[in-house]
């Protein structure tokens, strides 16, 4: 399962991505940002060494952050690797799949946004205030894939989901996030179970997310999901 997981992520983003081999790693670079968390590297298949010297040139010579995201279980040597280079644990994940999402009642109605709807801007807006960040650009909205749900409440969008395009049947949900207003509701929870069976009904068998701490898994898991695998962030400081 922590192969297919990790050969699943990579598909995504190369086909999504500019890819830059670096020694024993492949910069990822994302064409409509230099958001840290949007540019990073994975390990190459099959490598079982790597000071990482090269991903930090590739990496700073674009004025990125050296950062990798992957699935720990198949490269257990890089975090012991990297530590002489600076690297550092940003955060180390739980992975979670379902196979059959959860019922989750709200009081928010969850729609499909299809591409170039005019709830794409207000759902990505949404999103991104709920992580503290700011409205998306006009490239970012025209470049929607139509894979988001967004919750409503009296005609207001209050927050979003989306979920990844589907590889070998697998599918990875996305950007959960609900205005801190209407927050413990169970919107969250609404929402990512619609995403799920969004990404089921495109193909997949098996859905996946990364929480972003104890309280987040727990609503993941009233929507149908469970620990699997962990994932492991890790960036030089600066």
């Amino acid at each position: 399962m922590d192969s297919r997981i990790q050969s699943y992520l990579r598909s995504v983003v190369a086909a999504e991505r500019e890819a830059v081999k670096a020694g024993s790693y492949v910069l990822y670079l994302n064409p409509f940002s230099d958001h840290a968390y949007l540019n990073y590297a994975i390990p190459v298949e099959g490598a079982s060494s790597g000071d990482g010297a090269e991903l930090v040139a590739a990496a700073r010579e674009r004025g990125l952050v050296p950062r990798l995201e992957f699935i720990e279980p198949c490269f257990p040597w890089v975090e012991d690797a990297l530590a002489p280079a600076g690297f550092i644990v940003e955060g180390r994940l739980r992975v979670m799949t379902c196979s059959q999402a959860l019922d989750c009642a709200s009081p928010a109605e969850i729609v499909r946004v299809e591409a170039r709807s005019p709830l794409v801007r207000p759902a990505m807006t949404a999103t991104r205030a709920a992580f503290g960040e700011g409205p998306p650009g006009d490239d970012e909205v025209e470049a929607s894939s139509g894979r988001i749900v967004a919750a409503l409440v009296g005609g207001e969008v209050v927050g979003g989901a989306g979920w990844t395009r589907v590889l070998d049947g697998m599918s990875e949900i996305v950007g959960v996030g609900v205005l801190e207003e209407h927050r413990r509701r169970g919107i969250a929870g609404a929402l990512t179970a619609a995403a799920t069976r969004a990404a089921f009904a495109e193909g997949a068998n098996l859905a996946l997310l990364t929480p972003g701490d104890d309280s987040t898994a727990r609503v993941y898991e009233r929507a149908g999901f469970a620990d699997t695998s962990t994932m492991l962030h890790l960036r030089t400081p600066d």
